[in-house]
């Protein structure tokens, strides 16, 4: 039988498209990947943050005024009194001699309120953003209102027909008590009580500054 012997070209043209066809196929196969297969390690490492790293916060002058706005309406204390005050009215003649049977008594008891309050618009905050720390001056404290509660009047009188009481000795009477008041809250603290209000106040109000403290000098 006769050997039937195949050229080498056509051996050495088989192999060739055998190869070709393998590397092709790789490439084909590589470009088909999905985009997230694909790892790209040029990015800038400065960008990297440490599990649990935060950004650090800094705060204004102006975020803190805008907190201390929203408390001006609030920043009042006040405190309640009770006085009682007595006055005698006699008719002269003269001007420095009293005329006999003229004179009258009026003794009046009641309830009032004094309030005192900063202007917080006066206040300028300062703040260390490094040591997170938030430094806050008071004003001085401030009487803001001082009246009577005209309903807890008690009044006696023993008001002579020759020499009746008139408005002007009443309105005088209620500002002498207003006085009284306002020296018998000043004697019960009501300034040192308004100060550690605001301050409570305040500090509490700027508690969404988280991580900084409120100091007052």
């Amino acid at each position: 039988m006769k050997e039937i012997r195949k050229p080498l070209t056509v051996i050495i043209s088989s192999i060739l498209v055998i190869g070709l066809t393998f590397v092709g196929g790789y490439f084909a196969g590589i470009n088909q990947l999905p985009d997230a297969e694909i790892v790209d390690n040029t990015s800038n490492s400065d960008n990297l943050k440490l599990p649990g790293e935060q950004e650090k916060r800094v705060i204004t002058i102006e975020e803190i005024n805008s907190e201390l706005v929203k408390i001006s309406e609030l920043s009042t204390y006040a405190s309640e009194y009770e006085v009682t005050k007595s006055a005698d009215y006699t008719r002269y003649f003269l001007d420095d001699i009293p005329v006999p049977g003229t004179t009258n008594n009026t003794t009046l008891k009641c309830k009032g309120i004094v309030k005192v309050g900063y202007d917080l618009s006066e206040i300028n905050p300062v703040v260390d953003n490094d040591s997170c720390k938030i430094y806050i001056a008071l004003p001085e404290i401030a009487v803001n209102d001082n009246y009577i509660i005209w309903e807890t009047v008690e009044c006696i009188e023993d008001n002579n027909i020759l020499n009746p009481i008139d408005f002007s000795q009443y309105k005088q009477l209620v500002t002498e008590m207003e006085a009284l008041g306002l020296k018998d809250a000043e004697d019960n603290g009501i300034y040192k009580n308004g100060e550690k209000y605001v301050q409570e106040l305040i500090t509490n109000f700027l508690r969404c500054f988280d991580g900084y403290e409120v100091i007052f000098i």
